[in-house]
């Protein structure tokens, strides 16, 4: 019996590890980095072509939105020194023109400041 545990023993240390790799642990890390790097490559052009893409969408989303905002703070202005200069023709008179275009607006005030000033706590 114990000459076939010798045996069994003997057997199974000169047989190698099937894990077991005479390199070393410097030159596998450089293996395995040079047998992931085309793996990994695909995923990072993906990345990067879908970053751009993303990029370019903000981008002119953001162009749009400033294109839009100019017209609507330039719109207003235009509407008020048309009927103006409409005006100022006829009269002969910018100031005036200006202070027809304006009476509305300064009505508006005044209303507003009549019924807004008393609710507000001093």
């Amino acid at each position: 019996m114990s000459t076939e545990l010798a045996a069994m023993t003997e057997r199974t240390v000169d047989q190698p590890r099937p894990d077991a790799d005479p390199r070393s642990k410097g030159a596998l890390f450089v293996a395995a980095t040079r047998d992931a790097s085309p793996q990994l490559a695909d995923p990072l052009r993906l990345v990067r072509i879908e970053v751009r893409g993303n990029l370019w969408a903000v981008a002119t989303l953001a162009a749009l939105f400033g294109g839009a905002l100019l017209l609507v703070l330039v719109a207003p202005v235009l509407l008020l020194i048309a009927p103006r200069d409409a005006i100022a023709v006829p009269i002969g008179s910018d100031a005036l023109a200006g202070l027809i275009v304006a009476s509305p607006f300064l009505a508006a005030k005044a209303i507003l400041l009549r019924v807004g000033l008393p609710r507000v706590s001093l």
